[in-house]
Formats: structure tokens, C-alpha cells, sequence
């Protein structure tokens, strides 16, 4: 089932990724929402842990956009630990997909060409085994275009805990709506598909104001946590009581019922620990007069991306969100140790 491995860019900073060199947020070039990610010219790395477990087999999906074509230039990356077990490359005179395994080795390249200043979504399933049962699937644009089956685990690694990117020491390159589906669950257990991630922002008070603003009050908290980029310690809220919670009303999605269907909701909040890193935060969700808090969440030392529950549902009804009722909804942190 999916993880919650999408797009932070959209609060403008890169806490989501855990090596983040020379990369940014960025409202230059975006394929959805206000901003992507962007990396400046360089062949050093960035990366990005998976959330939970390592995972032996992965659908993961990118928009991504490049400036331009260069040898070390790796548009996407996966690993265990310091080992690359894979990478896709754009062949630097064709612009085709290439597959690589760590060994260097490439495996098969594709035949739909990608060109320098155009969006592309990229998704690709990787599977680590030795041969024949090792897969490396790549679709561009929806379309199938590398099909490997062989030997995906040159090592003796055969899980992915991490992912990369590589933008090259001569051109920029930008990625934007990120996500990550694994096998298990019997539900997004396979290709991502397109989709764009929609940052609804706090706009209003809600129905519950416990957290004491840094204006020294508990008045129209939601001024306080409503800029993007997070202003750090500039303007907050804050509390140390058990399950005292703030709600804030949210700004409309602008999706139609008609046109638009809604995969997931969660909560999220740039946040950190006053004291010892280690306390706990739920995000909580109202929706049809109840609200549904997820579940715990340990808070980090210093500013991070804290993250609730992905409520694929509508905790409430049981069934598919609507815009009407993400319209209604309000959402906000609330103290649980």
C-alpha cells in the first residue's frame, strides 16, 4: 500500500529529504501546485531515506524536468544503506531512458526519447533478485517503455531503504510530485499512475484554540502557523498538555467532483521538540462534526516534517473523500506526551 512519501516541496523548503546538497525549493519550473524540487548543477548526490521498512520490491513515481544531459546525471537512484543498487540515466546524445544496475552495468534502454526543458512523469517498479527474477520497469508518461527481467542484486543487499538523485555538474534539474507505492496491502500495491499533491493551507480559526500563540495569546492561532516557508521560531504556537489541540479551518482545494478524485488526506506540520526530542504529536483531522487524530508522532530536536495518518477514506463516512467534504474539513496538532 502507499507510504507517505510525496511532495513536501509544497511547503516550500527541503526538510523531506535527509542529504539535501545543493537542492531547493523552487517556484521556477513546477509541474503541479506553487513549487518543485529543484537541484543546482553538481555531481554530488542528494537523497532520500523510504519511510518504515526497506522494501525488496517498489513502485515509485516523479515528475521530473532537466536542463540538460551530462554522463554522471542520474534522474533517479535507489540503495541500501551507501550501496547504489540502481540508477536511470539519459543517454547524452539520444536523450532514451537507461536502466543500470550498481555493477555499472547497463541492462536496457528505452525508446521514448526525453528532451531538455519538457516535464516528464517518470515511474518506475524495481524489484531486487537475482536472475531471472529481478525486475527494472520504467513508464514514461504512462507508457511502458524499459521491461527488464535478470539480475537486479550484483551484491548481497536485496532490499531498497533510500533513494537519489543526481542532477550532473552542468545542468539544473527539477522533480516534483513524488510517491511510493510497496506490494503489500492488496491496495496501491502497483504502479503509482499520475496524480499531484495539493497544499491546503491554514486560513481561519477551527473549533479548538488550546496552543498559546508566540503573541502571547490563544487568538487567531492560525496567523501564526499560516506562512509558507515556515518562519521557524519568528511566529508559533505551542503547548505542553496532554491533548490540548489547535484546529484550523483550511484554504479550498479547488478540485471537482466530476474530475478530480481524491486518493488520501493527511496532516502535515513543520514542528520540533522544546525540550528533549521525543515527544509526541497526533494530527488530528475534523470532518462530519468528529474529529480523528492519527497516531502518534515523535517530535524532532530541531524544525522537521511531521506527518499524520494518510486517510485514504473519510474516517467519517467510511468512503471516498469528496472536494465538498475536504472543503469543510479542519485540521490542526494536538500534544499527546
Amino acid at each position: 500500500m502507499a507510504r507517505v512519501f510525496t511532495d513536501g516541496a509544497e511547503f516550500g523548503d527541503n526538510v523531506f529529504f535527509s542529504n539535501p546538497v545543493l537542492l531547493t525549493a523552487a517556484t521556477d519550473q513546477v509541474r503541479s501546485g506553487a513549487y518543485s524540487y529543484k537541484f543546482a548543477a553538481t555531481s554530488t548526490p542528494s537523497s532520500s531515506g523510504i519511510p518504515g521498512s526497506p522494501l525488496a520490491e517498489l513502485y515509485y513515481r516523479q515528475g521530473v524536468r532537466v536542463a540538460g544531459f551530462h554522463d554522471s546525471q542520474r534522474i533517479i537512484r535507489w540503495f541500501k544503506g551507501t550501496t547504489e543498487l540502481g540508477n536511470l540515466r539519459l543517454n547524452t546524445i539520444t536523450g532514451l531512458v537507461q536502466a543500470y544496475t550498481s555493477t555499472g552495468t547497463l541492462v536496457a534502454t528505452g525508446t521514448h526519447p526525453i528532451s531538455a526543458n519538457n516535464w516528464y512523469l517518470i515511474e518506475v517498479h524495481v524489484k531486487i533478485g537475482d536472475s531471472p527474477d529481478g525486475i527494472i520497469q520504467v513508464k514514461i508518461d504512462g507508457v511502458l517503455d524499459i521491461d527488464f527481467s535478470g539480475d537486479t542484486k550484483p551484491g548481497t543487499d536485496a532490499d531498497v531503504n533510500g533513494f537519489g538523485w543526481v542532477p550532473g555538474p552542468s545542468h539544473i534539474m527539477w522533480i516534483d510530485d513524488l510517491a511510493l507505492n510497496d506490494v503489500a496491502g492488496g491496495v496501491d500495491d502497483s504502479w503509482c499512475g499520475d496524480g499531484r499533491i495539493i497544499r491546503l493551507s491554514a486560513n481561519g480559526n477551527g473549533d479548538a484554540s488550546d496552543f498559546d500563540g508566540s503573541d502571547g495569546n490563544q487568538v487567531d492561532n492560525y496567523l501564526l502557523v499560516d506562512e509558507i516557508i515556515s518562519d521557524g521560531d519568528t511566529t508559533y504556537v505551542q503547548s505542553a498538555t496532554l491533548d490540548e489541540r489547535d484546529l484550523y479551518n483550511l484554504s479550498a482545494s479547488g478540485l471537482v467532483a466530476t474530475q478530480d478524485e481524491i486518493l488520501r488526506v493527511y496532516g502535515e506540520v513543520r514542528a520540533r521538540d522544546t525540550g528533549s526530542a521525543g515527544n509526541l504529536i497526533a494530527m488530528v483531522v475534523k470532518t462530519g462534526g468528529t474529529e480523528y487524530a492519527s497516531a502518534d508522532v515523535a517530535l524532532p530536536s530541531s524544525y522537521g516534517r511531521v506527518v499524520g495518518a494518510a486517510w485514504k477514506l473519510n474516517p467519517d463516512t467510511a468512503a471516498a473523500w469528496t472536494p465538498t467534504e475536504l472543503d469543510a474539513l479542519q485540521s490542526g496538532p494536538k500534544v499527546r506526551s
